[in-house]
C-alpha cells in the first residue's frame, strides 16, 4: 500500500527511523506512479487532442482554395488574438494562486467564479470593437458581405466559448484530471474532422463552414469540461469582491504585456491582411498551422509544470529551471535543423501551393522555437508570481520599438517580411522574460535571507 504524499511530514515526526525509511520509499513509489500516470495521460490525451486538430487544419490547407483559406485563416487569427486579449491572463490566474490549497473546494470555486466573472465583463467591452476591426479588415479585400458577418459570428461564438472551457479547466489541472480534459477535445475533434471530410466530399466546404463547425467544436468542448470539473470545486452562492480585488492584483502588473501579446502573436498576419494581398494572408496563415508542432511542448508546460513549479521549494527551484529551459531547447533543436536542412518535409504538410514558403521555413521555425523558448519562461515566472511592473514595461519597449524600426525600414507586405518581422521579435521575447526570472531569483533569494535571519 503507497502512502500519499501529504502524509510523510507525519512519518518525520512520530515514526522511528525504520519506518521512517520504509515510509519513505513508499511515498516516492506513490509519487513515481502519480507521475507515470499523469505523464500516460497527457501524451496520449494530448497527442489525440492535438493530433486530431492538426489533421482538420492540414486537411482544410489542402482542400480550401487560397482565397477561402485566407478568410478562415483570417478569422482564425482573430479569435486567437481576442481570446488573450478578453482573458488578459485570468484563466492563468487560478492555478497560482490555489498553490498547494487545493483541498479547499470552496477557495477553488472562488477563484473560478472571479475570474469567469471578470472575463465575461471584458467580453461583453471588447466583442463589439472586435467586431468593427474584423469587418474592416475583411471589407478591404471586397469578401462577400454574408460571408464576413458568417465568419465573425463564429469568431465570437468561439471566444465566447473558449473563456468557459478555460475558467473550468483550471480545476482539473489542479487536481490532475488530464483524461477529463482531453477526452471532450479528441471526441469533438474527430467529429469536427469527419464533418470537413463530408462536406469536402458534398463541396460543401469553404471557409465560413470550416469556421462555423470550429465555433460548434468550442461549445461541445467547453461545456463538457464545465460538466467534468464541477465536482472538484464548491460554486459559490454569490460574488466574492475580495476575491476578485486579490486576482486583479495578481494579473494587473503583467496586463500591458498580456494585452500587447494579444496582437504580437498575429501581428504579421494583420499586417500582411492590410498591406499585403490574399496570397500572402493565405501563406502567412499555413505557416502558423505548422506552428502547431510546438503548442504541444508549450501546453504541456502549462498543465504539468506550472503546478510543479508553484508549490517547489526555493531551494530546488534554480535547478528545475534551468532543467526545463534546457529541456525545452533541446529538443526544439531538430525541428529547426531539419526545416533549414529538408524543409519539404514541412512544406509536404501544407501542400505543393504552399511552394512560396520553402526557403521561409527555416528562419519560421527558428522564431517558433525561441517563442517557445520564451514561453517556457514566462509560465514558470508566472507559477512563482513573479509579475513586475518592471518586467511588463520592459517587454512592451523593447518589443515595441523593434517593430517599429522593422516597418520603417522593410514595411510588412509579403511573407517574407512578415517571418522575419517575427524573428526580430522572438528576441526581443527572450531577454524580457530572462529579465524577468533574474529579478524574481534575486527576490526570493532575498525573502529567504529574511526568513532565515
Amino acid at each position: 500500500m503507497t502512502t500519499p504524499p501529504q502524509e510523510l511530514e507525519e512519518f518525520d515526526r512520530e515514526l522511528q527511523p525504520p519506518e521512517l525509511i520504509a515510509g519513505m520509499e513508499a511515498g516516492l513509489l506513490y509519487r513515481g506512479r502519480r507521475i507515470l500516470s499523469i505523464l500516460s495521460q497527457f501524451i496520449v490525451g494530448q497527442g489525440a487532442a492535438q493530433g486530431i486538430n492538426l489533421a482538420a487544419n492540414l486537411f482544410l490547407i489542402h482542400r480550401l482554395s487560397l482565397e477561402a483559406y485566407a478568410q478562415f485563416g483570417l478569422a482564425l487569427g482573430f479569435q486567437n488574438t481576442f481570446s488573450v486579449l478578453m482573458d488578459l491572463g485570468l484563466a492563468s490566474t487560478i492555478v497560482p494562486l490555489v498553490a498547494d490549497r487545493r483541498n479547499d473546494k470552496e477557495l477553488i470555486g472562488r477563484y473560478v467564479r472571479s475570474a469567469n466573472r471578470l472575463r465575461n465583463r471584458t467580453f461583453a467591452v471588447i466583442a463589439p470593437c472586435a467586431s468593427l476591426l474584423f469587418l474592416g479588415i475583411t471589407h478591404r479585400h471586397h469578401w462577400n458581405l454574408m460571408v464576413e458577418l458568417l465568419l465573425l459570428g463564429s469568431v465570437l461564438v468561439s471566444l465566447y466559448s473558449a473563456g468557459t472551457m478555460a475558467y473550468f479547466a483550471a480545476p482539473l489541472f489542479i487536481f490532475r484530471q488530464l483524461k477529463d480534459y482531453y477526452l471532450p477535445q479528441a471526441m469533438y475533434g474527430g467529429v469536427r474532422l469527419m464533418a470537413y471530410v463530408v462536406l469536402a466530399f458534398t463541396v460543401g466546404l469553404n471557409a465560413w463552414t470550416a469556421a462555423g463547425l470550429n465555433a460548434l467544436y468550442q461549445v461541445g468542448t467547453s461545456r463538457s469540461i464545465r460538466s467534468k470539473s464541477k465536482r472538484y470545486f464548491t460554486w459559490p452562492s454569490h460574488d466574492s469582491p475580495g476575491t476578485d480585488r486579490e486576482v486583479l492584483r495578481y494579473i494587473v502588473p503583467a496586463s500591458p504585456a498580456i494585452i500587447f501579446s494579444a496582437f504580437q502573436t498575429q501581428i504579421s498576419l494583420f499586417l500582411v491582411s492590410i498591406f499585403g494581398g490574399t496570397v500572402f494572408i493565405a501563406e502567412v496563415a499555413a505557416l502558423s498551422r505548422i506552428g502547431q508542432l510546438f503548442v504541444l511542448m508549450l501546453t504541456m508546460c502549462t498543465i504539468l509544470v506550472e503546478p510543479y513549479m508553484a508549490r517547489l521549494s526555493q531551494q530546488r527551484l534554480l535547478r528545475s529551471y534551468l532543467g526545463f529551459i534546457l529541456l525545452t531547447a533541446t529538443a526544439c533543436l531538430p525541428l529547426v535543423w531539419i526545416a533549414f536542412r529538408w524543409p519539404g518535409v514541412y512544406l509536404w504538410m501544407i501542400g505543393a501551393k504552399y511552394e512560396g514558403v520553402r526557403l521561409l521555413l527555416g528562419w519560421y521555425i527558428l522564431s517558433a522555437s525561441m517563442n517557445l523558448v520564451s514561453g517556457v519562461v514566462w509560465v514558470m515566472n508566472r507559477a512563482r508570481k513573479w509579475v513586475f511592473w518592471s518586467g511588463s514595461i520592459l517587454e512592451v519597449v523593447l518589443v515595441l520599438g523593434v517593430q517599429i524600426a522593422f516597418l520603417a525600414l522593410y514595411g510588412v507586405r509579403t511573407t517574407r517580411e512578415a517571418v522575419f518581422f517575427n524573428l526580430a521579435a522572438s528576441f526581443c521575447y527572450i531577454v524580457a522574460h530572462g529579465y524577468v526570472a533574474i529579478v524574481g531569483f534575486i527576490k526570493g533569494r532575498r525573502l529567504q535571507a529574511a526568513v532565515a535571519a
